[in-house]
């Protein structure tokens, strides 16, 4: 594993650091660790919004798609793959 050392923290935020590990029966340093883990936690993939194909075929509706045309926006169920560049 990796070692982060901070330089510089205010004397408040260690008393507060300190008391916060005491309330959870942890060292100050797995207090650190485990505030650092919740922030940070694990990478969330980005989040699309809802119905974004029904949104982009309501937004160009009229332009002259045909149904076909117009359902290729559609993707129900479908996961979202990112674009391979070879």
């Amino acid at each position: 594993m990796t070692q982060l050392i901070i330089n510089n923290i205010d004397d408040d935020i260690i008393k507060r650091l300190r008391a916060r590990a005491a309330e959870h029966g942890r060292s100050v340093e797995e207090e650190a660790r485990a505030i650092l883990r919740d922030v940070v936690g694990p990478i969330q993939p980005l989040a699309l919004p809802s119905r974004l194909g029904t949104r982009i075929t309501e937004r160009f509706h009229g332009i002259g798609l045909n149904e076909q045309e117009a359902a290729a926006f559609e993707l129900h169920g479908e996961e979202i793959k990112p674009a391979e560049f070879d």
